[in-house]
Formats: C-alpha cells, structure tokens, sequence
C-alpha cells in the first residue's frame, strides 16, 4: 500500500513538472510570436524610410541636373536657388536613409533570441 501512494506521489510530481513545463513552453510561444510581429514592424519600417531616401534621392538629382541648365544658361541667381533645394533635399535624404539603415540593421534577425534564452534558463 505504501508503494501504492509512493507512485502516487512521484506521478503527482512528474505531472506537476510537466504541467508547469508545457505551460511555460506555450506562454513563450505567445512572446516569441509578439516579438516577431514587432521585429518584422521595424524591419518594414527601415525598409519604407530607405524607400523615402531613394525617392528624395530621385527628385534630388532632377534638380541638380534643373540646377545645372539653369546654371549655363543664366550664370547666377536663378541655378543659386536650385542648388539650395538640392542641399535641403541631400540633408532629408541623408537623414532617412541613416534612420532606415539603422532600423534594418537593428531588426534584421528575425529570431526571438530572448525568448529561447528565458526556455533555455527554465529547461
């Protein structure tokens, strides 16, 4: 009869440990699935601000080629004013394209290592 209750018992231990090991399992899957969703977020935010940078970058060259023909063909003001918004726009470009870069560099790994980290502690 004692041996009886001793199976009891470990049974009642092991299936606490398990219990408690599942559920430990399944409350990580639901962070390792939040810290995906904001991963992949920043990941397609960077990747919307490089976009920005491009199309700046775009619009830039037109006007320093703008900037160019009004430059030979009137040797001063009116190209002075073109190369000012070409410089305006190089500093929002730069800016968008250093935020982006940063952005992607930081969430390119779409792998929850904080997660398997706290599963690897708890195991």
């Amino acid at each position: 009869m004692a041996s009886s209750y001793g199976k009891m018992f470990v049974n009642a231990i092991l299936g606490a440990i398990a219990g408690q090991w599942i559920a430990t399992i399944k409350s990580e899957v639901e962070v390792v699935k939040v810290e995906l969703k904001y991963k992949s977020q920043r990941l397609g935010l960077g990747a919307a601000l490089v976009v920005v940078a491009a199309v700046l970058g775009f619009f830039m060259t037109m006007v320093l080629i703008a900037a160019a023909v009004l430059g030979f063909s009137n040797v001063m003001e009116p190209w002075g004013a073109a190369l000012l918004v070409a410089g305006i726009l190089l500093v929002f470009v730069l800016i968008f394209a250093l935020i982006g870069v940063r952005l992607i560099k930081k969430n390119k790994d779409l792998f929850p290592s904080a997660s398997i980290e706290r599963i690897k502690n708890s195991v």
